[in-house]
């Protein structure tokens, strides 16, 4: 369309965006290329298996920022490691990245352990009360525990509470609605007018997060500790490691002998990349971004099990001979 482009298409509130592009990869019989246009701006959509694998891995260097929306009026937001480009997430990226390697997920296991056990402790209550269980709310509650006492030390006793606090406002940010949907079109196409207008992508949830954090990072540094992601993140912004105490408690999930080089390479960007602020919205972004991938991908997982029975029994055979093996 004229001055649109193909971006009706890409917004439409009857189909999907990725249901659009599907439809676009098989018109040309699963064409390795083809050109769209959002306004103004031609788009090349890759299809090609190969070509995807130099663009996001090979040749990165020359295709490292996102496209980002920004806003003048929203802080929290704006410092997200996804709204971050060029040498600025460079660094950004590579503080946070010593966070989730395999022995650091290893190291939260037995935090995992525990609130997989209240999950499932939690689930047979309901089975036996009530014809039928909601497992996305069940797992989203799971989600949101285990993210945040892995991540940061807070417990949310999301199975304690009829109405979760943390794990319904994480909900709520994920829900639909026609007003977002708008705001997202007038960011998209008219970002300066979005701004004169003073709208925003924050939301509720998002200011709830914030001031969850805040105080959690308040009380880290009196002097606080509990080795995970929100300490490595603090000691990166004060330019130095960790004790060597954390090394000696058998508890510590966080290695910090592989930060080190990082965070001396990186001492002179560290407190300007990492100030309060940037360190608070890293935290959201950690707990927004973890609970609905998680529990959406559990949810259906748990559907598609209870529909094919013998898949599950299968399934479960795998595990009980792991669990004897291990």
């Amino acid at each position: 369309l004229p001055f649109l482009g193909h971006m009706h298409k890409k917004l439409s509130f009857f189909q999907s965006r990725w249901d659009y592009y599907d439809e676009v990869y098989h018109k040309y019989d699963g064409a390795s290329l083809c050109g769209l246009n959002d306004l103004f701006r031609p788009v090349l959509m890759i299809g090609d298996p190969v070509l995807l694998k130099d663009i996001l891995v090979k040749d990165f260097e020359h295709f490292v920022d996102r496209e980002i929306i920004r806003t003048e009026k929203e802080s929290t937001a704006n410092e997200m490691l996804t709204r971050k480009s060029g040498d600025e997430w460079k660094a950004l990226r590579a503080i946070m990245t010593p966070t989730f390697t395999s022995g650091k997920i290893r190291g939260m296991f037995p935090l995992v352990c525990d609130k997989a056990d209240t999950l499932v402790s939690f689930t047979l209550k309901e089975a036996a009360q009530k014809p039928y269980v909601d497992m996305k709310d069940i797992f989203g509650r799971f989600t949101m525990d285990t993210i945040a006492s892995c991540a940061f030390g807070i417990e949310c006793n999301s199975y304690k509470n009829e109405e979760p606090e943390f794990a319904k406002r994480a909900a709520a940010f994920f829900e639909f609605s026609y007003i977002k949907l708008l705001k997202f079109t007038l960011f998209t196409l008219y970002p300066r007018i979005s701004n004169v207008l003073g709208l925003k992508i924050e939301t509720d949830s998002v200011n709830f997060f914030t001031r969850a954090v805040k105080g959690v990072i308040a009380a880290r540094k009196t002097g606080q500790r509990r080795e995970d992601y929100l300490d490595i993140l603090l000691d990166a912004q004060s330019g130095h490691n960790s004790p060597t105490t954390a090394h000696e408690n058998h508890t510590s999930i966080i290695d910090y002998s592989s930060v080190t080089k990082i965070v001396k390479t990186f001492a002179p960007l560290s407190k300007q990349v990492l100030t309060d602020e940037t360190i608070v919205a890293q935290c959201v972004l950690f707990l927004i971004a973890g609970y609905d991938t998680t529990a959406s991908t559990l949810a259906v997982l748990s559907f598609l099990l209870a529909k094919h029975p013998i898949h599950q029994q299968r399934l479960r055979q795998e595990l009980l001979q792991i669990i004897q093996e291990e």
